[in-house]
């Protein structure tokens, strides 16, 4: 007899949505059918009607349907996959040129001595890269920089650690142009991408402004009193393996910079087209495409090794692609049955009669848990978006207000929770446990979650219906 006590584990991102379809699949036979009348904005979206909710004949879905409904969710979220893949597959070429790497290892020999830039400075340049892209996994071969080279100048590996890691998943939180969390929700939402830049662009600043000054106010700590590091008993122990050489850093060349201005010049361009020109994921989707192609070129890569960079890129992200799908079939089961505008009128006479300010910061809580367990930012947005949209147009809320509380509940979520591969990557690098991260971080977390409350309330004026 096996007396050993199987760990609980959370299930995997596709077993949990394929649960949700079962069950939607379910409550189409006990849900009443119902519609609401719809109507076309003259920016070409299709919201909902208030008041004009009515039953209809049912149709419950069945066993064929439930097992049709991925490959429908896929086919219906087709123009969304295509865009994933090709922004994936964008960054795989700018990141295999190695440029965004070098420029950040060429700007760290610039100040590395100098104590009082290195921090703010490296940290805006990784949080540029989380509100840009979302840079995440790209930032696991800094650490074996960072680390090394501030606990050579009297601080400590958490220090090295959060100038990576909190600059960027501050920046991420604060997402502007995020091509795989606001640029995707916002799609989902029938918005512009890239729409509300300016907001965002304020948020960013004081979010990164006061991560920075945190990560600051510990390193000065630290650096006064070694014994106050939060990890001085690890780093005692860990010294030797964390400060090895770190000279590998590929060397910054014209090459890298010419590859970095085509990103900068692509992203400058798709800023421009998306505010003046009204561009939309078709033409978002050719910018990174031509990012992908004359950076490859700029970087000097060979035609195969575009191609093979390209594909290596787009793969990375099949996994949020077909969760984006999948996702999008938990909506078809529902509109097939008849049962989402019901499910929709009934979460609007519960939540409708909330102030706004509590209905849009309640939105936040609600995202907060389900990114703990959905931590794909794409997935999370596929699943949440689609229901929660038409939902703000039946409560009187600005599809903005509901875009930039999943931003902000993906991103705080995401910055702590032990579902984040890449944090727990990161964590493993560095020698810190989780726990002891977490001791560390959560004062922050509970400051950047006032500041986005803060900014969903004024949002509410910035963004009216």
């Amino acid at each position: 007899m096996n007396n050993k006590k199987r760990k609980f584990s959370i299930p995997h991102t596709y077993t949990i949505i394929f649960c949700i379809i079962l069950f939607m699949t379910i409550l189409t036979w006990i849900v009443p059918s119902g519609v609401f009348d719809t109507m076309e904005t003259d920016d070409g979206r299709t919201v909902v009607i208030p008041g004009t909710y009515h039953e209809v004949e049912s149709n419950p879905q069945g066993i064929d349907d439930f097992f049709t409904s991925p490959i429908k969710g896929i086919i219906d979220a087709a123009e969304t996959i295509a865009f994933v893949l090709i922004v994936g597959g964008a960054f795989g070429v700018i990141n295999s040129t190695g440029a965004i790497e070098a420029g950040i290892g060429k700007a760290t020999k610039i100040f590395g001595r100098k104590e009082l830039f290195i921090i703010p400075l490296c940290m805006i340049l990784f949080g540029l890269g989380g509100t840009t892209f979302g840079m995440c996994e790209e930032t696991l071969p800094f650490y074996m920089i960072f680390i090394p080279l501030m606990m050579a100048l009297g601080y400590d590996s958490l220090t090295g650690l959060s100038i990576v890691y909190i600059g960027a998943a501050a920046g991420t939180c604060a997402s502007t142009v995020n091509p795989f969390s606001v640029g995707l929700a916002q799609s989902l939402a029938e918005l512009p991408p890239g729409s509300g830049i300016v907001y965002r662009g304020i948020i960013w600043v004081i979010m990164m402004t006061v991560s920075i000054a945190f990560v600051i106010m510990y390193a000065r700590r630290v650096k006064k009193i070694p014994e106050a590091s939060t990890v001085y008993a690890l780093d005692q122990i860990n010294r030797e393996k964390l400060q090895k050489d770190s000279s590998n850093v590929k060397k910054f060349t014209k090459r890298d910079g010419a590859v970095l201005l085509v990103f900068g010049v692509g992203m400058a361009v798709m800023v421009w087209g998306v505010l003046a020109k009204g561009w939309y994921t078709q033409e978002i989707s050719m910018i990174f495409m031509m990012i992908g192609v004359f950076g490859g070129i700029a970087g000097g890569l060979k035609q195969d090794e575009i191609a093979d960079a390209f594909i290596a890129g787009s793969k990375d992200l099949i996994y949020a692609a077909l969760v984006i799908g999948l996702a999008r079939a938990i909506i078809i089961i529902a509109q097939d049955g008849k049962i989402i505008d019901t499910i929709l009128n009934a979460a609007a006479g519960m939540l409708g009669g909330l102030p706004k300010t509590i209905f849009i910061n309640l939105m936040l809580i609600i995202q907060n848990i389900i990114c703990f367990f959905v931590p794909s930012s794409s997935g999370h947005a596929a699943l949440t978006i689609p229901i929660m949209a038409p939902l703000a147009d039946l409560v009187g809320v600005s599809r903005q207000n509901i875009i930039t509380a999943y931003q902000f509940g993906t991103g705080i979520t995401s910055f702590i929770t032990p579902t984040n591969g890449v944090l727990m990557a990161s964590l493993t690098m560095a020698g810190i446990p989780w726990t002891k991260f977490l001791k560390f971080v959560l004062p922050l977390i509970i400051v950047l979650w006032v500041i986005g409350a803060v900014a969903l309330t004024i949002g509410l004026q910035i963004f009216p219906t």
